[in-house]
């Protein structure tokens, strides 16, 4: 493992954390889905190395460093083939520090629906949850043209569905995406049940939501803002790790061939 400095260290173990918490919380399918966040130095973004599942990332030296164009500046292991979901959100979007691509269950089928994603019951996030699809991903995202035309459908928002494949999400710091991740899930979970149960139902028009938004920020700040909840999922992995769920690694899996 490269040279780093303590901050960036905690930051990458912090950023294993999240990608044990998305495994956690149904993000996980097998070996694939990842997370990257961007280097502090400007050298390009941090990923999780290919072949280890989200809950068997340990530390950071789960995380090889590549430069915008996906050329491998340090660490051990491959970078997944889908590193330029990471690279051009980050070269794009320059309020964009943190991102991942997982495949969970619901949301990789609602990904081939037809219909956008409606809010059925709002949920406590920094702003309203839009989630525009991406047409073009019934395969792989593994080149920067298909990747910044992925960028261009998600727009400013931070979310967006793959159809037939997946989603991604990103942020600003390594909870943002965590957080609005298992929020689009529970949006698809909720949308195909309901959709399925033939009973009429109606989503809250968007000036109720921006109202609830509102309304959450001024009683509960910390809430709205992710933190609190970011902790909750911590602390649940940490009840999980502890009772020796075998979704999660008791020690760290070798890179292949080594």
């Amino acid at each position: 493992m490269a040279e780093m400095s303590n901050a960036l260290a905690a930051d990458l173990d912090e950023l294993a954390r999240a990608c044990r918490v998305l495994e956690l919380e149904g993000h996980g399918d097998r070996v694939v889905g990842h997370m990257a966040l961007r280097d502090p130095e400007g050298r390009g973004l941090w990923m999780k190395r290919a072949g280890i599942a989200l809950g068997e990332v340990v530390d950071r030296r789960d995380f090889v460093l590549l430069d915008f164009d996906g050329h491998q500046l340090a660490g051990d292991g491959k970078p997944h083939g889908e590193w330029p979901i990471h690279s051009e959100l980050m070269r794009l979007r320059p309020d964009i520090d943190a991102t991942a691509h997982t495949h969970p269950f619901y949301a990789s089928i609602y990904s081939a629906a037809e219909e956008p994603l409606a809010t059925i019951v709002p949920r406590a996030t920094t702003q309203p949850l839009r989630t525009p699809r991406f047409e073009d991903s019934s395969g792989l995202v593994g080149t920067q043209d298909m990747a910044r035309e992925m960028v261009e459908v998600m727009g400013p928002h931070h979310a967006v569905l793959l159809r037939n494949h997946g989603l991604v999400t990103c942020g600003p710091t390594i909870k943002d995406p965590v957080l609005i991740a298992i929020a689009v899930e529970k949006m698809c979970q909720e949308s195909l049940i309901i959709n399925g149960s033939n009973l009429k139902f109606t989503a809250p028009p968007e000036s109720e939501l921006a109202h609830k938004l509102e309304e959450g920020t001024q009683l509960d700040p910390a809430i709205v803002g992710g933190q609190v909840l970011y902790d909750y999922y911590c602390r649940k992995l940490a009840r999980a790790e502890a009772a020796g769920d075998p979704l999660f690694a008791s020690e760290r899996v070798p890179p292949r061939g080594r």
